[in-house]
């Protein structure tokens, strides 16, 4: 069984408020900073790609752009999905206290929220019928958000704690429905290189994020933010 280790990314959403007071209601900070973010799992993304050969052949720049790419339409789907959300819960009744990424739903037992799962890019997009997803995100769910990205577009943290919690659990696809133990175990099972947790890499690659995103340059958030990437990031040097 391999050793995956949670990270808590608490401590780098406040370092990020802290480096960035002026700029509270930035588009970026807002979400970057936001609980339910799945900040932890955007680091394992990117040292991830360490180990991929396409991103070895990039050059330090392109490496820098595409990190930027991957963390603009992280950003950008995270946003869409929390206010589709917010509106699924008002019309359903539901106070904010109540809403959550399994609002409504049991996890199963045998689940320590370790988001291994749902670290994959793409999956079946089988649901059930009628699902109350738009059909563009069934089509995302099915082909991911593009190159790089390593994870489900759905998969969100559980209050910054590092684990994991699907933002779709009531209307999730009927692969995950079927998802059980032994399904987990062989996750657990299935080897990863030993720097993608390790508390050493995880930490070089939060400051060469936190170095990648400069907060000074973000706009102010509006109150309709466009569906696509927004121009927020600025590439410094590393």
């Amino acid at each position: 069984m391999q050793n995956h280790r949670l990270y808590k990314s608490n401590r780098m959403k406040t370092y990020f408020r802290k480096k960035n007071p002026g700029a509270p209601a930035s588009f970026l900070l807002k979400n970057l900073c936001d609980p339910e973010f799945p900040l932890y799992f955007l680091l394992r993304n990117l040292n991830w790609l360490q180990y991929e050969k396409w991103w070895k052949a990039l050059s330090p720049r392109s490496r820098r752009v595409r990190a930027a790419r991957i963390v603009a339409e992280r950003v950008v789907f995270f946003s869409e999905v929390k206010r589709w959300k917010r509106m699924q819960d008002r019309e359903n009744g539901i106070r904010p206290a109540e809403s959550g990424g399994t609002a409504g739903s049991t996890v199963p037992e045998y689940c320590d929220k370790c988001g291994l799962c749902c670290e994959v890019a793409s999956g079946l997009a089988d649901f059930p019928c009628p699902c109350g997803l738009p059909e563009r995100w069934q089509a995302i769910f099915a082909n991911g958000l593009g190159k790089g990205h390593r994870f489900c577009p759905f998969l969100w943290e559980d209050n910054g704690s590092g684990g994991s919690t699907c933002s779709i659990y009531p209307w999730r696809s009927i692969p995950c429905r079927l998802f059980e133990s032994d399904e987990c175990d062989f996750f657990w099972r299935t080897p990863e290189p030993a720097g993608v947790s390790s508390e050493k890499n995880l930490l070089l690659i939060r400051r060469w994020l936190a170095n990648l995103v400069n907060a000074r340059k973000l706009p102010l958030a509006s109150a309709d933010v466009p569906a696509k990437s927004p121009e927020f990031l600025k590439l410094d040097r590393i």
